[in-house]
């Protein structure tokens, strides 16, 4: 398995640059979470990939795939900035919790976490361009943020971001009550009830 030793962004706003950019990062997320990493990539090579994530965070604490995110369209925007800044504080939270003797040699770690956190796009879970079928990417969004642990520290600190807390106890109550009601179904006739089951459980491990 290749994966990748920093972040890089595309160098323009070709749809298929911005995808692989993203891909590359959640690539190695899913490795990381999952414990799939191979022996090659340890603790310092997941620094030296922390360090290239905070290097290019912006000042909202937002990362992006494409260095001007402001002039892609909405749902290319949604890819390519939003979800991959959910997966860099993921998978940076998930180095800190997991290596902390590494994680202390990265510079401006915490910092980048905590600016992540309150971020008005991290704890902006809305998706009105996707109409009806926003579900699909509020489950994605969620899923993401549980598998690096961001559930987990915001039980422990509702503080650390206020407004990230109240966004995800909002879906939460809406995907529990979807399932007590029976409206499961997107369009298309897809029934998403395992999906906001497997969602509920991911916030509460």
């Amino acid at each position: 398995m290749i994966l990748a030793r920093k972040f890089i962004m595309a160098q323009d706003d070709d749809y298929e640059g911005l995808a692989a950019a993203s891909g590359r990062l959640r690539a190695l997320l899913d490795a990381f979470v999952e414990d799939r990493l191979p022996p090659e990539y340890g603790p310092e090579q997941l620094a030296g990939y922390a360090r290239s994530l905070l290097a290019v965070q912006r000042s909202d604490g937002s990362v992006s795939a494409y260095a001007r995110p402001e002039q892609l369209e909405d749902d290319v925007r949604t890819d390519a900035h939003r979800f991959v800044t959910w997966a860099a504080l993921a998978f940076l939270h998930s180095f800190r919790t997991r290596h902390r003797e590494a994680a202390a040699s990265v510079d401006g770690l915490d910092d980048g976490i905590r600016r992540a956190l309150v971020s008005p796009l991290v704890s902006d879970l809305g998706f009105p361009e996707s109409g009806d079928a926003e579900a699909v990417q509020q489950v994605e969004a969620l899923l993401v943020l549980a598998s690096g642990g961001i559930p987990a520290l915001l039980r422990d600190d509702p503080e650390a971001a206020p407004e990230l807390s109240a966004a995800v106890a909002d879906i939460r109550r809406m995907f529990r009550r979807r399932l007590e009601d029976g409206e499961t179904l997107l369009p298309g006739g897809i029934d998403y009830a395992p999906l906001y089951r497997q969602v509920l459980a991911a916030l509460e491990s």
